[in-house]
């Protein structure tokens, strides 16, 4: 009777282990994915990949504005009728605008591991160059990297301003008083303005052969009228700087008044250990979002395996302030904030599924054939 028991018991294992075989799909991958924290030779038959941290890169652009007298602007208004003159060099910066960007930066706690028996979607990974993922069976062609590039304006001191451009008639230069000099620029501006007149009018008598010459010659003479007014009325010159500042927030961290950079009206943007300028704040609002929540109580008898990882991000407020003053808010999608979960294993067994994540906030874009 032992006999007939164990060599049942021998038969009940044999059927169990063929049906598990043909139950099956012939050729059909198993698929794992896994921290590769988790895995104990991860450098043997897997592939990685990385979630992403969301980096905000702040982008602030700040002018400076220099105003320089004109050598005769206190004969403005006697000879020029102008009251709306600089009478008073100066130079000073001020904050033009604040924009916010994002981008993924790899976040090396959350790499994952595939592992697969067979070829399967798995095999058709897409990264980004520092190995986010950004999807499987993506076309390449349609893959863009953006950069971050700012055109910087050449930055000129007030010292580096003068009017030794402007063509000065040598009637003017052989004057002996400053009035005599002023006088007879007044004299030459308006007789630009009667020969532009003339022009406009067709009264000159050697007019411009066609009409690109026509407004080749109009143009010169707007900007002759335009040097020799800076003579009394003085020049204003602008220019223009882009710096760009990265944070990567950790959420074990405060950010309610976090010191990105400083501003000086005399200096502009400055370093945030520089005392002497106003601190540029950066403030960081996580906003509440409803999260995915495990339901079952007991524990299952056979643990289910795991398919890609991606994440569900958290809206997040950000605020820039000069001071007191905000000068910047907006909301964003960050991944260190949100959710990581996982997709069913059996998408990865298609072939010909196609998966779409963002690389900056890890969220799942789309899935399709």
């Amino acid at each position: 009777m032992h006999t007939k028991t164990k060599h049942l018991n021998t038969l009940i294992i044999l059927l169990l282990i063929t049906t598990n075989i043909f139950s099956q799909k012939k050729g059909e991958a198993i698929i794992e994915v896994k921290k590769t924290s988790e895995i104990l030779n991860p450098t043997v038959q897997s592939l990685t990949y990385m979630l992403p941290k969301t980096t905000l890169l702040i982008e602030i652009v700040s002018e400076k504005v220099i105003k320089k007298t004109g050598p005769y602007y206190r004969y403005s208004q006697r000879y020029l009728n102008l009251t709306d003159v600089i009478t008073e060099d100066s130079e000073e910066w001020n904050i033009k605008s604040v924009k916010v960007k994002t981008q993924g930066t790899p976040d090396e706690e959350l790499r994952y591991s595939i592992i697969s028996s067979n070829l399967s979607a798995a095999f058709n990974l897409n990264l980004t160059h520092s190995g986010i993922l950004k999807g499987i069976n993506l076309d390449y062609k349609k893959l863009k990297h953006h950069t971050i590039c700012s055109k910087q304006d050449e930055i000129i001191n007030l010292k580096d301003v003068n009017f030794d451009n402007i063509p000065l008639h040598e009637d003017l230069l052989f004057k002996t008083s400053t009035a005599a000099m002023a006088q007879e620029a007044a004299n030459m501006i308006y007789k630009i303005r009667n020969n532009r007149i003339d022009l406009l009018s067709g009264d000159l008598e050697n007019l411009p052969p066609d009409g690109e010459a026509y407004q080749s010659v109009l143009k010169e003479l707007n900007k002759m009228e335009s040097d020799f007014v800076s003579l009394f009325a003085g020049k204003t010159i602008t220019s223009k700087k882009t710096q760009v500042f990265e944070i990567t927030p950790d959420p074990l961290s405060s950010y309610s008044n976090h010191v990105i950079c400083r501003f000086s009206t005399q200096k502009g943007i400055v370093a945030p250990t520089d005392i002497t300028a106003t601190p540029i704040y950066f403030k960081l609002d996580v906003q509440d979002y409803k999260k995915l929540v495990n339901k079952q109580v007991e524990t299952p008898k056979t643990t289910e395996k795991n398919g890609l990882f991606y994440c569900i991000p958290a809206p997040v407020k950000i605020t820039v302030l000069d001071k007191n003053k905000e000068i910047y808010s907006d909301k964003v999608d960050m991944a260190q904030y949100g959710q990581v979960i996982s997709m069913p294993v059996d998408i990865l067994k298609q072939n010909d599924i196609q998966i779409k994540l963002n690389p900056t906030t890890g969220a799942l874009i789309s899935i399709g054939k």
